[in-house]
């Protein structure tokens, strides 16, 4: 059983008792258990991101216009790399009037007569 689930059973036994100002002090506690459980996930996601952002900063070999990784055939975003350490991977855009381009998903960078 997890904290939140302990104190939310706590606070039952409290309001049977029947002591209000426990039982409100119980569910304020309650309240800032969860933002602490709240910003504790938005901090290891963080930490996941820069954890992947490290890892692929000693992978990245920049060869212009494109970064690249050892092995991996698709080259990733220079602008997204440079700017926000996002390894986002070029695609091909097909274009009806226009021979096919390479776009990156994420910024729309266009990245025309870049060589693969």
């Amino acid at each position: 059983m997890g904290v939140v689930e302990n104190m939310k059973e706590v606070a039952d036994l409290i309001k049977k008792v029947g002591d209000a100002d426990l039982y409100r002090k119980l569910v304020n506690l309650e309240g800032e258990v969860i933002d602490l459980t709240r910003e504790n996930r938005q901090l290891q996601h963080k930490v996941d991101e820069l954890t992947e952002a490290l890892r692929m900063s000693k992978v990245l070999v920049f060869r212009d216009p494109y970064y690249w990784a050892e092995g991996d055939p698709a080259p990733y975003c220079s602008a997204c790399w440079d700017s926000k350490k996002l390894a986002v991977r070029i695609v091909t855009v097909k274009h009806p009037m226009l021979s096919d381009q390479r776009q990156c998903p994420s910024c729309k960078h266009l990245y025309e007569g870049g060589r693969l």
